[in-house]
């Protein structure tokens, strides 16, 4: 029996969201909508330009964003990163142990990693990321013993950038494997398709479950038009979720293929859309709930974070499902 549901692997990233208008992205000769690597000199910039401006701050990453609505939605789970001996590093620690995700690594003596994220009346996000301590990631930072006692592991694609976490998100699935829990792998961004394709093309052979959005689908499979890159998306694993942006997402479980429509939602913010999504989509799984119910959850919960700034809902997420007729005894 295992006890933990979902153990992530990922980066351990402070999100540093200001909202902007789209001159400023011109300005600053920033690709809208991307995710670009920078060193610290140049986050440094980014925070000095924008000295003065309300900054909304969490603890992030992309698969910690996930595991973290997981915990809030009363799955156990732990997450395998690492933070740096600094300030964030304590804050983001303590918030983790505040939210119930259970983390098992010391902190780095480097500072820890941070995004810094622009937000556009559009509600689309340009977002600046400094690996920071995360670029320490390795195998050495991944539990066996959490992999063992795990229903599944959640992989953040952003890890293949690094030789180390890349080779450590490797070897995870490899032991996942041979353990009986299951793999679960999101692409993250089109760039991390385009840019290292073959370790990707690597855990995805190993991967129960594969998450990506229709663009990184289209990058992956080298397909355009909609039903052909489902298709060619389904043959590379036994089970997948391409997200459609507003559209809503179409999926495939156990044989059971399916598309179900996004719900309404007045964008403020895209950031965390994939993540929260994936969380709704892992609820379902973990709860038994049918391939059409777990979309449903996930596309709700994305269409929430959304309509708000910053990835992660606040308050009681599962009482919100509850009140929505979306928990697993409702749907």
């Amino acid at each position: 029996m295992k006890s933990l549901g979902i153990y992530g692997l990922g980066n351990a990233i402070m999100d540093l969201q200001v909202q902007v208008a789209d001159k400023a992205i011109a300005e600053l000769g920033l690709q809208k909508g991307g995710m670009q690597l920078v060193d610290t000199a140049k986050q440094k910039h980014l925070v000095e330009h924008f000295h003065g401006q309300e900054l909304v701050q969490r603890s992030g990453g992309s698969a910690a964003n996930t595991i973290i609505a997981l915990a809030q939605l009363g799955v156990p789970v732990a997450y395998a990163c690492t933070v740096g001996n600094d300030t964030f590093g304590s804050y983001y620690a303590e918030e983790m142990k505040q939210l119930g995700v259970v983390l098992h690594n010391d902190a780095a003596d480097e500072a820890t990693g941070t995004c810094f994220i622009l937000i556009t009346p559009d509600a689309e996000r340009t977002m600046n990321t400094n690996l920071g301590a995360s670029a320490l990631f390795g195998p050495e930072h991944v539990s066996r013993e959490y992999i063992e006692k795990s229903e599944w592991i959640y992989i953040e694609g952003y890890l293949l950038t690094s030789e180390t976490a890349c080779r450590a998100a490797l070897e995870a699935a490899e032991f996942a494997k041979g353990c009986g829990t299951k793999v679960s792998i999101t692409f993250s961004d089109a760039f991390i398709v385009n840019g290292f394709r073959r370790p990707l093309e690597q855990i995805v052979s190993m991967s129960d479950l594969i998450f990506a959005n229709e663009m990184e689908s289209r990058a992956f499979t080298g397909k355009e038009n909609e039903d052909d890159v489902f298709a060619a998306l389904k043959s590379a694993a036994p089970n997948v979720v391409m997200t459609q942006h507003d559209k809503g997402a179409r999926a495939s479980w156990q044989g059971v293929d399916c598309f179900v429509p996004a719900f309404d939602a007045s964008a403020v913010d895209t950031t965390g859309a994939g993540d929260m999504f994936a969380a709704g989509f892992l609820y379902g799984v973990h709860k038994g709930l049918k391939v059409e119910q777990s979309v449903k959850v996930a596309n709700f919960l994305a269409s929430k974070v959304v309509a708000q700034l910053g990835a992660r809902l606040e308050g009681d997420v599962h009482r919100l499902l509850e009140l929505n007729d979306l928990t697993p005894a409702a749907v």
